[in-house]
């Protein structure tokens, strides 16, 4: 029996399906993502994002500048490329 073959043939095979599956669920994610919670399946939330409501105050007053900096000088971008 050639046992090392078939079990460098499995790992080859658990690997290959397994990048093959990650690449797939990055390309689908929001999609992957609504089917399981629509089955009940609780996922944690998405880096970067907050939970607002459990935020102090001056962490939702910062939250809001930044956002109006953001908006800001996007503005300014967009002002600046119509010029042109």
């Amino acid at each position: 029996m050639n046992t090392k073959g078939n079990l460098s043939t499995g790992i080859l095979i658990g690997v290959g399906l397994s990048v093959a599956a990650y690449y797939f669920y990055m390309n689908n994610k929001e999609k992957v993502d609504e089917f399981l919670r629509s089955q009940g399946i609780s996922l944690p939330a998405a880096p970067g994002s907050r939970d607002y409501s459990s935020m102090s105050l001056e962490e939702l007053v910062s939250t809001k500048e930044r956002i109006e900096d953001l908006i800001a000088e996007m503005e300014h971008k967009m002002k600046e490329q119509v010029k042109e």
